[in-house]
This record gives C-alpha cells, structure tokens and sequence, in this order.
C-alpha cells in the first residue's frame, strides 16, 4: 500500500492539526519531560570519517548519529552532521527531528545501487509528506551501500531549526537532551535514484533520547572541511562508492 492510497504512515509519529505545544516555551517544556531519563546516544567515532558522533542504534539495527558545532545551544540556529547507517534488508528508513511534533523536517534514507540516497520531506498530515526545501544536504565521505548496508553522512543546514505552524522558529538545544524519532520500511521505494520518489507505509515507529550536549565537538568545522567530496548535492546523488562496515 503506498502513502498517495493510505491514511497512515510516517506522519503518524506526529499529531494532526495544530498542537497547543506549538510555541517556544512550550515546546522546551515538553522536549524537559521527554528526556528526564538517561539519554539513549553514546559516543562513537566513525573509522571512515574520524569523527566523533553520538550513536544509537534502534532495535532493527538502524543507527542514527549526530555531531554539533561546539557552540549549539536553542540561542540560534546551527549545522549538523549527520549519520544514517541501516541494513539493506530495510527500504527506507527516516529521521524524524522534531520527535513527535507535525511540521518537522524528516530525513529520509535509502540504498540506490552503490549509493545512498537522502530524501528532505515534512509530513503535514496522513499522506505522503512533501518536499521539503529549508533543510538542504551537503554529502560527505562515508557515504554509500554495499550487499548488507547504507550509509549516509551529510552537513545539514536546517535539520535542527525550523518554523512552526505560526513561523516561529524553533531550535533544538544544542546544550541539552533532545527527544527524537525513527521509522522504517523493509518495501523498497519506487524510483530509488529519485529524492521526490513514492514509497510504501512504515512497518514500525520509535522514538529515542539523543544527548546533543555530547555531541558537540570544537573539531566540527574540521571534520566538515576534511570529508568533502567533489560534488555537493540537494536534488541529485553522488556516487561515493562501497564502504567497509
């Protein structure tokens, strides 16, 4: 069953209309409640990439990590990188950054041959979420798929802030613990070198602590420069090649 025939899918992480939560103070209150426990993320650092990540790794084996500027804090908007690693028994797999809210920016993750393609969408209700163009991707090395993973690793400008449903901007804190959410699909997606590509419903939801104050690294600014590539992309994939995992 496909998102355009179905009223389920990733945008069931999130709630429909608008949420009373919806307001700075407001989100801050509730992202305090969501990670009072110990967080989920533990450091990692990648051998391909040489950085350091804070890693967790859902039940499936899909790992999500993240590394932040020294200085990320919710004062204003920041970069980050990311890094996506899943089996290739999986379709897709997707990153929800603002947890359990609508009106997030997801990031969307699929093998495309040696590849690994990313997808920039927003769910805005119970179909297939849209395009979504204020989180852009720069690929870095350490991207790829091979016959058992994929992997992606990117800059991204606009994962980690966004409007809400009135505008305001908001950013996750940087200084603290974050709530976020995960989704995944062992159907593969219908045009796999395409990022606008359809693709089936979840097969499961979950959500997870991450602890961005770990993250953050004063080496930030040299892992970005020292994992370039030649080609940067938002619309179209860059062939990295196979990684050793």
């Amino acid at each position: 069953m496909k998102w355009t025939s179905s009223l389920a899918g990733l945008a069931s992480l999130f709630t429909l209309g608008k949420p009373s939560f919806l307001n700075s103070a407001s989100y801050k209150r509730a992202q305090m409640q969501l990670v009072a426990a110990q967080a989920d993320s533990t450091p990692v650092e990648d051998a391909e990439t040489g950085i350091t990540f804070q890693s967790f790794t859902n039940e499936v084996d899909v790992t999500y990590r993240l590394a932040l500027p020294a200085d990320a804090s919710a004062e204003k908007p920041y970069d980050v990188i990311l890094q996506v690693i899943s089996p290739i028994t999986n379709g897709w797999v997707a990153w929800a950054w603002g947890g359990s809210m609508t009106y997030n920016p997801l990031t969307v993750v699929w093998a495309n041959g040696n590849d690994a393609q990313y997808s920039s969408r927003q769910a805005l209700g119970y179909y297939t979420p849209a395009m979504y163009e204020d989180a852009t991707y720069t690929v870095l090395k350490g991207t790829g798929s091979n016959a058992t993973h994929f992997k992606l690793t990117a800059l991204c400008t606009g994962c980690a802030s966004w409007p809400d449903f009135d505008g305001n901007v908001m950013t996750l804190d940087g200084a603290s613990q974050v709530n976020f959410a995960y989704a995944y699909s062992t159907t593969p997606v219908d045009e796999p070198a395409n990022q606008e590509s359809t693709f089936s419903i979840h097969d499961s939801v979950g959500h997870w602590t991450h602890d961005l104050a770990a993250a953050r690294s004063d080496k930030f600014s040299s892992w970005v420069a020292a994992n370039k590539v030649n080609t940067t992309t938002y619309r179209r994939p860059v062939r990295i090649g196979r990684f050793e995992y």
